[in-house]
């Protein structure tokens, strides 16, 4: 379809061409996040930011179709910048930082392994069951944010300062057991 039909069509919201857009798009950022560090809840979020601000660009005419795979392009671009965003964030390097700190739990010889899976078992046991969950949310499910703000009934700014004094109980605990 000519780029020029299809902005007319985004812009009239078509649900059909809306759809097909967004299906296929999607697997293209979905594989360049992943292969860059990220995870498929991720890349779902990253995709549908990027795919809203093509639409509402598109509906403020801030884009103009230069070829016939512009929009295509467009999405891939916005979705990737978002990405790349997101890794300089501040927030994915407290993150990255806080699992680095219990990266050395695979180091050393199976005994050295087994005593401190036991010490990080016991520390979150210790933890209040609000921490238990949110960690579970975030570290085992692999929730955004949004999604675990949603699910907690919390505000997402709440729960990433949960999160991050979780964290920090967490790192605490483990070194106060580790003695």
């Amino acid at each position: 379809m000519h780029q020029d039909k299809l902005v007319t069509l985004i812009k009239n919201n078509d649900r059909d061409t809306l759809e097909k857009i967004y299906q296929e798009n999607f697997h293209k950022v979905l594989s360049y996040i992943l292969k860059n560090s990220g995870t498929p809840q991720q890349a779902k979020d990253i995709y549908q930011e990027a795919f809203i601000a093509m639409w509402r660009n598109i509906k403020r005419e801030k884009f103009k179709a230069q070829n016939e795979t512009a929009i295509n392009g467009y999405i891939y671009q916005i979705a990737k910048n978002k990405w790349i965003d997101h890794l300089r964030s501040a927030r994915h390097k407290k993150s990255t930082a806080l699992v680095r700190d219990f990266e050395d739990i695979n180091s050393g010889d199976e005994e050295e392994h087994q005593q401190k899976i036991k010490v990080l078992n016991n520390a979150l046991q210790d933890m209040g069951a609000k921490c238990q969950e949110l960690l579970k949310l975030f570290y085992y499910e692999n929730l955004s944010m949004r999604d675990m703000a949603h699910k907690l009934d919390m505000a997402e700014s709440s729960v990433r300062n949960a999160k991050y004094r979780c964290m920090e109980q967490l790192k605490y605990l483990t070194q106060i057991k580790k003695k």
